[in-house]
């Protein structure tokens, strides 16, 4: 018995030994398995970030122009003066080791010396508002922390201030300086790429073209400090990199700005971790059937996000056309040749190009084609109430805001009647659209339109004073060929708006996430009414209800949702 109790026990230290060292492996093989998971999240959360740092930069830079255009004359920057505002997203390393998620914003401007006139310092001076450059680029600055950025500083993340400033080659022998900004004594700054020491005082003046860039430098982070008032605090990090060029002239008399807003998409990332998890984004995860099977669709997408100023972007459409594109692709089956789209389409792409192309496709197959056609960008209603699509190129020159004023920042931009008047010649009405159709045979066309004509933007700003009072107007009904099938993302004196966590129209996220769950097998009619309930419940409980709306053409009548999508 002892042998026995000896030889089982030799065999139960075994198995815990195996066990013992086999546990690692498996932990280790878990937590290889979570990293992989963690970084393709991470290539996610970028990617993310990147494109709507991308879009606001857009807008940032579209907004800058306009302001600067309507700026008094004695303020305007010569047309060879260009500032360039630039968002991004940087990771970094906190000391106890994590990962945080910095915004970094920069602004600069290139500036020419144009027969000794110059926006730049003339020589000498040092004070901000001694150059029309300067002035511009800080303003701009406030304008853009306090607007359309201001969700990155509000929650008292630190930030990483570094100002470059710079003077040309002539040398100076003395500059009176009254000491706004305080005596300095042996700061750190980097000069010409190299780590110096510099001292200022009011007693001694300025007498070096290092002392110089250095006050210009501490004059922006003045101008910053009293006057933004989310930047007026003791914990921000400045740095001085201050240059002297070796040639002569007011455009290399200048100043720029660059910020790291600490942690600033440390909640977004921790948000997203979760959709993502949750499996809650329709841009991942895009289900698969067979490729090229569904051979007798093909797509037309608009995606028109980006228009001339001072018309507003619409946020996230070119988002929109892409992963409809995608969806289209793998989970409708429809062969990559028979989708075309088309981004920031102009009118003659919209009509000479897209539309011939899906007519001689309908020719070419003898009516055996089915047409699925997506729109997503800006829409206008005329005086009679008649709904257009706005192109890209439209001639907006002629065209401003109210009072030809713009704050950077703001998405409220009102066209007024008479601006309104010069753009709807240029704009494509839906009645045409449906009218090109009817000299060709096909099986079906169903159009999709995720875009707002009752004068407002996606974000719920206005954008047309034109149409005021459209939500009490009867609407006229669209001339539809019989089998044409319009699905709107609202009715037309009603507004569409974006789902900004999803980076998506609501009326396009919710038609994908049911392409993504029924895998493409899905009728028209369980589309639309799953899509109803859908973005009616989630609209309203964001404080912006959205209804979409069917607009069948009379032919079709109770059946006009019964074709499947694939």
């Amino acid at each position: 018995m002892k042998k026995i109790f000896i030889s089982f026990a030799k065999r139960s230290l075994a198995v815990m030994a195996a066990l013992f060292m086999a546990m690692p492996v498996a932990m280790m093989a878990q937590a290889q398995s979570e990293k992989q998971v963690n970084n393709e999240y991470h290539d996610a959360i970028i990617s993310y970030l990147k494109d709507e740092m991308q879009k606001k930069e857009k807008q940032l830079n579209k907004q800058a122009r306009q302001m600067l255009a309507s700026l008094p004359n004695e303020f305007k920057l010569y047309d060879e003066n260009f500032i360039n505002i630039r968002l991004g997203v940087a990771e970094g390393l906190r000391e106890d080791g994590t990962t945080e998620y910095n915004m970094t914003y920069s602004i600069s401007y290139t500036c020419s010396n144009i027969e000794g006139v110059t926006d730049d310092y003339p020589l000498g001076q040092y004070h901000w508002d001694e150059s029309n450059s300067s002035r511009a680029i800080c303003n701009l600055t406030r304008n853009i922390v306090e607007g359309s950025c201001k969700e990155y500083f509000q929650n008292n993340n630190p930030v990483t201030i570094r100002i470059f400033s710079a003077t040309d080659v002539v040398d100076i022998t003395h500059v009176p300086y009254k000491a706004e900004y305080g005596d300095f004594r042996y700061v750190p700054v980097t000069y010409n790429g190299e780590k110096v020491r510099i001292s200022v005082s009011e007693a001694e003046g300025i007498s070096t073209n290092a002392q110089l860039a250095y006050i210009r430098a501490q004059s922006i982070r003045d101008f910053i400090e009293t006057n933004i008032t989310m930047l007026r605090r003791d914990d921000n990090n400045y740095e001085y990199i201050t240059t002297n060029y070796e040639r002569e002239g007011g455009q290399y008399r200048r100043c720029s700005i660059e910020m790291i807003v600490h942690g600033a998409f440390d909640a977004v990332a921790e948000r997203m971790t979760t959709h993502l998890r949750d499996d809650e984004f329709v841009d991942f995860n895009i289900p698969e059937v067979e490729p090229a099977s569904n051979k007798n669709t093909y797509a037309l997408i608009f995606a028109n996000e980006e228009y001339p100023a001072p018309i507003p972007a619409v946020p996230f459409a070119d988002n929109d056309g892409r992963v409809l594109a995608t969806y289209c692709q793998k989970t409708l089956g429809i062969p990559e040749r028979h989708i075309k789209l088309f981004e920031n389409a102009s009118r003659e792409q919209i009509r000479d190009e897209a539309i011939q192309w899906v007519k001689d496709i309908t020719v070419a197959m003898k009516g055996d084609a089915n047409i699925i056609i997506y729109y997503a960008g800006h829409g206008i209603l005329s005086s009679d109430m008649k709904p257009y699509i706005i192109p890209c190129d439209v001639d907006a020159g002629r065209l401003k805001s109210i009072n030809g004023k713009v704050a950077i920042g703001s998405e409220e931009i009102i066209l007024s009647k008479s601006e309104m008047k010069k753009l709807l010649p240029q704009c494509i009405s839906i009645d045409s659209i449906c009218l090109w159709f009817n000299k060709v045979q096909f099986k079906s066309v169903t159009f999709i339109i995720d875009a707002s004509f009752d004068g407002m933007q996606r974000s719920g700003q206005p954008f047309m004073a034109a149409v005021s009072g459209v939500a009490n107007k009867r609407m006229k009904a669209l001339r539809i060929r019989n089998d044409i099938l319009v699905l709107q993302s609202s009715d037309f004196n009603k507004t569409s708006y974006s789902f900004d966590a999803q980076h998506h129209g609501f009326f396009t996220y919710f038609i994908l996430k049911e392409l993504r769950s029924s895998k493409g097998s899905v009728t028209v009619r369980d589309l639309f009414d799953n899509v109803y309930s859908a973005i009616g419940y989630e609209s309203s409980l964001q404080g912006k209800l959205q209804q979409p709306v069917v607009v069948p053409g009379g032919k079709l009548k109770d059946g006009w949702g019964d074709q499947p999508l694939r």
